[in-house]
């Protein structure tokens, strides 16, 4: 069992523990979800809670830029908080992001987005490689934030091409956190998706009348990918001796 923990927590890099029966807990902790409605416009507030072993975030807050019209319109914060909690929080308006032209979004190392899928999205460069997703149909809204690690480049130099994550219901939350993994420099890091459709409506983005463009255009067909998505055992392994070293270093991680 002790193998097996190891195991796990270096694959993951989240929050794992044994609980009596020896099986992990869930790997995505405290998510939580806000709106708040200032001017008319919605400002959304996401934040998820991650256990990274012994590693620990650099704090840091990246804005959000609108693609067009290069205003400010929220940010995306890193931080690592007592008791080894770090936080990936994000604060976005969500009514200034509604114009930006959805289309089908990859992460960072070229893979699909983990709950998103093959959907249309919303994606906002910001910086780094780092990258914002809002997914949006009729009665569905996910958001997706992936953030490249610079000290994750030696993995995905070993390891390239690797999607963990493991889908949970946290919180009344559908949502998942893990590692992707790329060849090059600013391709390997990690990725929290939720579905966050119980706290935010189509209607509170682009207006009551998206009822009426959806169906023309058949966004209401838009529908998440809940398969978890996992590597070989033998890929497994190797990953879990890289992050497990990473972790006995009690590395800082920071952004590419």
């Amino acid at each position: 069992m002790k193998n097996s923990f190891f195991s796990l927590l270096a694959l993951l890099a989240l929050t794992v523990s044994l609980v009596s029966c020896g099986s992990p807990s869930n790997v995505l902790d405290n998510v939580e979800v806000k709106t708040v409605v200032e001017d008319e416009d919605v400002h959304l507030n996401f934040s998820a809670n991650l256990n990274l072993g012994a590693m620990s975030f650099a704090n840091l807050s990246i804005p959000i830029v609108h693609p067009d019209k290069q205003t400010t319109i929220g940010s995306v914060t890193l931080s690592s908080q007592l008791g080894g909690v770090n936080k990936l929080g994000v604060s976005l308006n969500v009514s200034e992001i509604a114009d930006v032209q959805a289309q089908e979004a990859r992460l960072p190392n070229g893979s699909l987005i983990p709950l998103i899928g093959t959907n249309q999205t919303i994606t906002v460069d910001i910086g780094s490689g780092a990258k914002v997703y809002l997914t949006v149909g009729t009665s569905v809204v996910a958001l997706g934030v992936a953030v490249p690690i610079k000290e994750f480049d030696s993995i995905g130099s070993t390891l390239p091409g690797l999607n963990v994550f493991p889908v949970v219901n946290k919180n009344g939350f559908i949502g998942t956190a893990g590692v992707f993994t790329g060849l090059q420099s600013g391709t390997s890091g990690i990725a929290v998706v939720a579905d966050i459709s119980k706290a935010i409506s189509s209607a509170d983005i682009f207006g009551a009348q998206y009822g009426v463009l959806a169906e023309e255009t058949q966004d209401e067909f838009v529908q998440l990918d809940l398969r978890s998505k996992q590597v070989s055992s033998s890929k497994k392994s190797k990953l879990d001796s890289l992050l497990l070293n990473l972790s006995n270093k009690r590395t800082k991680l920071t952004v590419h």
